[in-house]
């Protein structure tokens, strides 16, 4: 029975994300959340400790408590309890099933079974809000994984201009990865996205909107391991920075989402080991593996976003740059490890969606076109794929994905894709079939 398997040549079933050694998940530029129960319970007491000397002070008990206007729990999108003057909660959960249709690259998958074709990607709960107008929090986590925790973070409101979070939450550098699966216009994100950026972290990010709002701002620290803590000597620390200009009027004032334009940089200490980045194919094939790096690894990003009414168009270049100190045979250093990629999609609202107090009911038409390119710095002498090669040979990957999205309703998506996808491999140095594979996916998702 076919399976794709991670670096360690474990097994994993198609589609699923994640495997018991971690390795997937770091594919996805998630390393496994090792932080324990401390600082979880800490940043709860930190946003829900002004709640209880408030509410026991200014609420008032009895029937007068149950008059109190804005006070009580409604559902209009989610679950949503409202503290009246105080804040409100809301409790979201979403469920996404994928199945695997077609996928050329595994010889076997056509005879998988139904169960084998199935697979949930996603079943996660959580809950969000605000207190108090001046802090607001969320609290996610997958069922059922042993990593469970996601979004786990308070951010604080000091001005307008300034805001400061901390906890667990997605370090601010890619486009797409900063967007929610839930929002996605395609089943999976971009090969450059899901190899070379980042997703969450644990560190503490300052953020805020200048220029009346044509001017947001994201910079922050983040510790690759939550093993250690920032604050200690040995911490693997990441530097963080996104600019984001938003150029159009928005009725009354600038920041206009219509047309958004961002750079993004990102710093990482790399510590000596065979970490950087590697490829995989849509379907989660590795077709090219890490390499030996040490140093820091520098990593640059920029995107554009225009929204209109009927079409929305949206592009990111993502580059990586990994030193390599003492990893040659001899202790030599070795030529930078180069990876290169970028996506550009477009969506079509063929239908678009009603707004309102009507459901929502919407038909996407969507394409996407994408590349990722791994090389080395040196091109002068022989091309190898060892790990320790000063000159690596370059592999690529080029995709085309096609696709459909249905909103039944606010609640409901449907979606699917078909991908086209080949291995470039000038050298002709990897056993793969110089013809282009297809695959195909539908998602199944409800989400509140």
């Amino acid at each position: 029975m076919a399976r794709t398997t991670c670096s360690d040549e474990r097994p994993i079933p198609p589609l699923v994300k994640t495997c018991t050694c971690g390795h997937a998940r770091r594919r996805l530029g998630v390393r496994p959340a090792r932080f324990h129960l401390v600082p979880v319970a800490a940043l709860t007491i930190v946003v829900l400790a002004p709640m209880r000397p408030a509410l026991a002070q200014d609420a008032p008990s009895g029937p007068a408590a149950q008059r109190e206007p804005g006070a009580g729990a409604t559902w209009d999108h989610r679950p949503t309890i409202v503290l009246g003057e105080h804040g409100r909660l809301e409790i979201h959960a979403r469920l996404q099933t994928d199945y695997l249709a077609r996928n050329e690259a595994d010889p076997d998958a056509a005879d998988l079974s139904l169960d084998d074709r199935l697979s949930v990607a996603r079943k996660r709960v959580g809950v969000e809000g605000e207190l108090f107008g001046r802090v607001s929090f969320q609290v996610e986590g997958e069922i059922g994984d042993p990593e469970p925790w996601r979004d786990v973070y308070a951010d604080v409101k000091v001005t307008r201009a300034l805001r400061v979070r901390a906890g667990h939450f997605k370090v601010p550098f890619s486009l797409e990865q900063l967007t929610s699966a839930t929002d996605l216009d395609f089943v999976t994100r971009s090969a450059a996205v899901s190899d070379l950026a980042p997703a969450r972290d644990l560190g503490v990010m300052v953020h805020g909107r200048l220029a009346r709002k044509a001017l947001k701002y994201e910079a922050g620290v983040f510790e690759a391991d939550g093993a250690t803590r920032l604050w200690a000597g040995n911490a693997i620390r990441t530097l963080a920075g996104r600019i984001t200009l938003a150029p159009l009027k928005d009725k009354s004032s600038r920041g206009s989402d219509a047309l958004e334009i961002s750079a993004a940089m990102l710093r990482t200490d790399l510590p000596e080991g065979r970490d950087s980045p590697s490829g995989h194919t849509a379907m989660g094939q590795t077709f090219f593996r890490r390499m030996y790096v040490n140093g820091t690894s520098t990593r640059l990003g920029a995107s554009v976003a225009w929204n209109a009414d009927r079409a929305s168009l949206r592009g990111e270049v993502l580059r990586s740059i990994d030193t390599r100190v003492g990893q040659g045979v001899d202790g030599s250093t070795l030529s930078d490890m180069l990876s290169t990629g970028g996506y550009l999609a477009g969506i079509w609202h063929l239908v678009p969606g009603s707004k309102g107090d009507f459901p929502l009911r919407a038909l996407d038409l969507t394409a996407r076109v994408e590349r990722l390119l791994f090389h080395s710095g040196a091109t002068a002498d022989e091309a190898f794929l060892n790990p320790r090669a000063d000159h690596v040979a370059p592999i690529g990957r080029d995709a085309l994905t096609g696709g459909v999205n249905w909103h039944p309703n606010r609640w409901v998506k449907v979606q699917g894709n078909v991908v086209r996808e080949q291995v470039t491999d000038p050298l002709a140095l990897l056993p793969l079939s110089a013809t282009p594979l297809w695959g195909a996916v539908v998602r199944f998702q409800v989400a509140m």
